[in-house]
């Protein structure tokens, strides 16, 4: 009994913490090991530029967050090279702080990178604000991480593939990567 108390009390201070959905290791962020494996495996990976959709103020003044959404803009090929350092990424443990919570800032996701293997889709878009990563297959959510330990190394990447955008080379400014 003396072993499980502490082990008891560790696990409900981590879940108070840090939200009892939130993952502790790659595996569990992708959730199955489908999910590992369309990243690990699929040569078709784009990505793009979302477009934050503000939610609309009802007449009484009260916020419908349900209209709140994001558009895509059009989707760019990975480079092959690109495809290999994001993978990498995405695939390492030591990109996440599994400790982090949320911050209590909602997440304005701006990137979101595409693997497809036929009909199935895993999407994950990034917040560059609060350094939270949202992964969806087929447009469901599957889980979130905090990336901050590799934010840099995400921004640079997707500078090469979007290197004429403003706000994303304002972001990486203000993240002190050189121009």
């Amino acid at each position: 009994m003396r072993i499980y108390t502490p082990i008891l009390f560790l696990s409900l201070l981590v879940g108070a913490a840090f939200g009892a959905d939130a993952p502790a290791s790659v595996a569990e962020l992708f959730a199955t090991p489908e999910n590992l494996q369309l990243v690990r495996a699929t040569d078709k990976v784009d990505a793009c530029i979302l477009r934050h959709i503000e939610a609309t103020t009802r007449a009484d003044g009260s916020i419908d967050r349900s209209t709140e959404r994001y558009e895509e803009t059009g989707f760019v090929p990975v480079r092959p090279d690109d495809l290999i350092a994001l993978r990498a990424l995405l695939l390492s443990g030591k990109t996440y702080d599994w400790k982090a919570s949320g911050g209590g800032r909602r997440p304005q996701f701006y990137l979101r990178l595409r693997f497809q293997q036929g009909e199935e889709i895993i999407a994950i878009d990034f917040c560059f604000m609060c350094h939270v990563l949202s992964l969806t297959r087929n447009g469901t959510e599957v889980s979130h991480a905090n990336f901050s330990p590799n934010a840099d190394l995400f921004l640079r990447t997707f500078l090469k593939l979007f290197p004429d955008d403003e706000p994303l080379k304002h972001v990486a400014q203000e993240a002190g990567l050189p121009r």
